[in-house]
């Protein structure tokens, strides 16, 4: 998801492909390294004020929640800065 976090252009590509509603059920993964990279993800997107508001409509917050509750300290720390 670098490519998120370098151009705007790719930010809104990104969303059309429908990457957010992919990320969400990635957020609830056990596995700690595909949640950490979920969350990564979002944040770069989120960075794109017209994301906020998909984010938000695919139901991230919840998700987000979830992984503040039971994450690691670096999916947590990027969780809180996924600005819905």
């Amino acid at each position: 998801m670098q490519l998120a976090k370098k151009r705007a252009d790719n930010l809104a590509l990104i969303d059309e492909s429908g990457a957010v509603a992919a990320l969400i059920p990635l957020l609830w993964c056990s596995d700690s390294w595909t949640q950490e990279h979920a969350v990564k993800a979002l944040l770069n997107l989120s960075l794109l004020e017209e994301n906020k508001a998909l984010i938000t409509n695919a139901g991230a917050v919840k998700s987000l929640i979830y992984v503040l509750k039971r994450g690691t300290k670096t999916s947590k720390q990027n969780a809180v800065l996924v600005s819905c």
